[in-house]
């Protein structure tokens, strides 16, 4: 049991901005009313909030807040904004004056994989 405690206690002493960002995963976009694009996803976490950063060729969107049971509250470009999860590996946001919208999904999510 020490072997496991140990670790976990040297690992919490680690600082939030220490934590590296994930590498790039290959996703779908789909920016506001255009048609679906690939598109590269990076995350990092820190204090418990995400930064999820898109990149579509030369645009980046950027969405950073926090996720419980699906639902996502944070911003989207810096304006406010909400999301939820339509499936597992397929997430909807929007700005709350609807001025924005963005969609990510993995190859094959885009109809519902649980």
């Amino acid at each position: 049991m020490k072997s496991i405690i140990i670790p976990f206690v040297a690992l919490a002493g680690l600082a939030p901005a220490a934590v590296p960002a994930q590498q790039s995963e290959r996703v779908r976009c789909v920016l506001d009313d255009g048609a679906p694009e690939p598109c590269s996803m990076s995350i990092v976490t820190r204090g418990g909030v995400r930064h999820l950063i898109f990149r579509l060729g030369n645009r980046q969107v950027k969405f950073v807040g926090r996720a419980q049971t699906g639902w996502w509250s944070g911003r989207l470009d810096g304006k406010p904004a909400m999301g939820f999860e339509r499936n597992r590996g397929h997430v909807v946001y929007s700005t709350n004056d609807l001025s924005r919208s963005f969609t990510w999904f993995y190859p094959g999510s885009e109809h519902g994989t649980y």
